[in-house]
């Protein structure tokens, strides 16, 4: 699956069917740093809908969570 992202949707999408479609295959450690990405994500993207400018912090941190999570899940860098 090689996808490139182009803006914050696609981040959000891509996370949202990682959670629905491989439920059965993360481990709860797992869908936890996937559900905190999401949580991050989705606040950024309120606050981009509300002042029409990214917030560069939570969009960091949920990229730092997705490295945690690749080292964490040794079986996603086969989805990627």
């Amino acid at each position: 699956m090689t996808k490139h992202v182009k803006n914050l949707d696609d981040l959000l999408r891509g996370v949202k069917h990682l959670l629905l479609e491989n439920r059965c295959s993360f481990s709860d450690e797992e869908r936890v740093l996937l559900q905190q990405c999401l949580d991050y994500l989705q606040q950024a993207k309120k606050v981009s809908v509300q002042t029409g400018l990214p917030d560069i912090g939570l969009i960091t941190r949920a990229i730092e969570i997705l490295l945690q999570l690749f080292l964490v899940a040794e079986h996603l860098k086969d989805l990627f």
